[in-house]
């Protein structure tokens, strides 16, 4: 928890807003580009979290998990922005690639050549979403809180959508495992 200064004093509350945007504005871009699939709207929506969080705690409101009520700010924002935004669809199988791209964007290129081929269009938008906090480092009780629901109901959607993937993932590594052994009888019939 942190040490929050209980007088209101805009000074203290300036520097404890940028100890939080130092600590935590990554993770939280990620998530809004994530979600967004456009910086400079995800650029917008970030700095609004942490100006409503300024106001809030000018307002001497406590705010215990600080991580936490910035990302229920920013799933909010990005609920109210769908609203008003014109609509703009996205197939499912397009919306499927962005995410991977954005998952996989700062990694390895083999790793994200493996991340982009996860059977991403298995999961529902609840898993993903309850997946994709939890990579930001999200606890499940935090989770619970961006999404308004359960402590035991994000830790369900969380183990479902990696079961899901993991299947998937064992069930290729099956297959390809057969078709290696049955090519190399193929190799060792025609060596003959």
């Amino acid at each position: 928890m942190y040490d929050y200064d209980t007088s209101g004093d805009p000074a203290r509350i300036a520097w404890e807003t940028e100890e939080l945007f130092v600590e935590h504005r990554a993770s939280l871009m990620r998530y809004l580009r994530y979600r967004l699939g456009d910086f400079a709207t995800a650029e917008d929506i970030a700095q609004e979290c942490f100006i409503r969080f300024f106001q809030a705690r000018c307002k001497q409101e406590v705010i215990e998990q600080p991580k936490a009520w910035l990302f229920r700010v920013a799933h909010n924002l990005v609920i109210d922005h769908g609203r008003t935004k014109k609509l703009d669809l996205v197939g499912d199988d397009e919306w499927r690639l962005i995410e991977a791209g954005l998952a996989a964007q700062d990694m390895e290129s083999e790793y994200r050549l493996r991340i982009s081929s996860l059977p991403w269009h298995t999961l529902t938008s609840t898993e993903m979403e309850c997946l994709r906090l939890r990579a930001e480092g999200l606890k499940f009780r935090e989770i619970a809180g961006v999404l308004d629901i359960t402590i035991s109901t994000a830790a369900s959607y969380v183990a479902r959508a990696v079961n899901k993937l993991r299947e998937t993932q064992v069930e290729r590594a099956s297959k390809d495992a057969s078709e290696t052994s049955r090519y190399g009888r193929i190799t060792a019939v025609r060596s003959r």
